[in-house]
């Protein structure tokens, strides 16, 4: 309830590399690092590490990485966004209002998702 984004709160944060196979597997299975393959997403983190930094730092409570992480696969896991979609008649491959897709996320979480286009998918936003 503070009324700002909250992004990169503690800048001078640095990421411990998650070592746990249990957890990695957990990791990679629920907030896979689609930018690299499985053994280099495990090994080097990047994803995981740029995740932290920007707004596990921010969270509360939270403040390691493994926090940090478990309670975001519990929310990934009680706020399915492929399945809030899909309920509103809204599948990949089609088009979609911004409005539509931001409807049907409200209607469940009670929240504006902060949704944007990217138009170069060379050049994905982190």
């Amino acid at each position: 309830n503070k009324n700002t984004r909250l992004n990169n709160c503690a800048p001078d944060a640095t990421y411990h590399m998650i070592d746990d196979p249990g957890m990695l597997k957990q990791m990679d299975d629920r907030w896979t690092q689609l930018t690299s393959d499985v053994e280099d997403s495990k090994e080097y983190q990047g994803f995981w590490e740029h995740e932290f930094l920007k707004h596990g730092t921010c969270c509360e409570g939270h403040d390691t990485e493994e926090a940090y992480f478990k309670l975001a696969m519990r929310l990934k896991d009680r706020f399915d966004l492929l399945t809030i979609l899909r309920a509103s008649g809204i599948i990949p491959g089609n088009y979609y209002s911004i409005d539509s897709i931001q409807k049907a996320i409200k209607g469940v979480t009670r929240a504006v998702p902060n949704l944007y286009c990217n138009p170069d998918p060379n050049n994905p936003r982190m």
